[in-house]
């Protein structure tokens, strides 16, 4: 029985490769690519209803369109090729993607986009199909707006203590929840730090807290879980 060698597997390797051109013809190509743009048109959708951050970036949600394409013509060009296998993973290997992922669910779309890439690019549709509309499910059930509460920083600029604590008492019985997150005390004012939750969207304790003159200026902000990026 003779052994296969290493020599062997690239000699195939490179057969199929020569004798591969036409593994994939324009139908198929075109049917593959047709998937992951409509899949990740879909994506694009999804994410722009799901979005829950501060800042709604288009040009990542197209991103994902594109990275479900992309990735489908590298898995088209590598199944099957040995080499062209290796050599991919070389080339990608040297690849330094430096753009910084500011929310965690960012990540979900990224990865979905690329499983949508690779299950397109062996013809798996039916995989891509009932996978997407699963996760879509699953996205749509635990990001009801609804169901959120949000949490705000309200950060206070008050002449003295005494101010700051009648301040504070008018926060606390107009929020449903306060948390002192910092503060800061100068010669000049003393500055404090909350985070707080709202009741039904209610502000109007910002014209109260101004009215009584023991604040200097009040400041209201969304909060996005890092006081250093809030």
């Amino acid at each position: 029985m003779n052994q296969l060698t290493y020599s062997d597997i690239f000699k195939k390797s490179f057969v199929a490769m020569q004798s591969g051109m036409e593994r994939f013809s324009t139908v198929d190509i075109l049917l593959n690519l047709g998937v992951s743009f409509v899949v990740g048109m879909f994506i694009f959708y999804v994410y722009k209803k799901t979005f829950q951050g501060v800042l709604y970036q288009r040009s990542f949600n197209i991103s994902l369109v594109a990275i479900s394409m992309v990735v489908t013509l590298i898995i088209m060009t590598i199944s099957g090729n040995l080499i062209l296998s290796l050599g991919m993973v070389g080339a990608l290997s040297i690849v330094r993607f430096r753009t910084p992922i500011k929310d965690p669910i960012d990540l979900v779309f990224i990865f979905w986009a690329i499983t949508v890439g690779i299950a397109n690019g062996v013809g798996y549709f039916n995989l891509t199909i009932i996978g997407s509309l699963f996760i879509t499910i699953i996205l749509m059930v635990m990001s009801r707006r609804g169901d959120v509460d949000h949490p705000y920083l309200l950060v206070l600029q008050v002449p003295s203590d005494a101010s700051m604590e009648d301040a504070l008492k008018i926060v606390k019985r107009s929020v449903s929840k306060f948390m002192l997150k910092s503060k800061a005390v100068n010669p000049a004012y003393c500055e404090v730090t909350a985070e707080i939750r709202l009741k039904k969207d209610d502000t109007s304790f910002l014209n109260e807290l101004q009215g009584t003159d023991k604040i200097l200026k009040a400041t209201l902000i969304t909060y996005s879980g890092d006081l250093a990026q809030a």
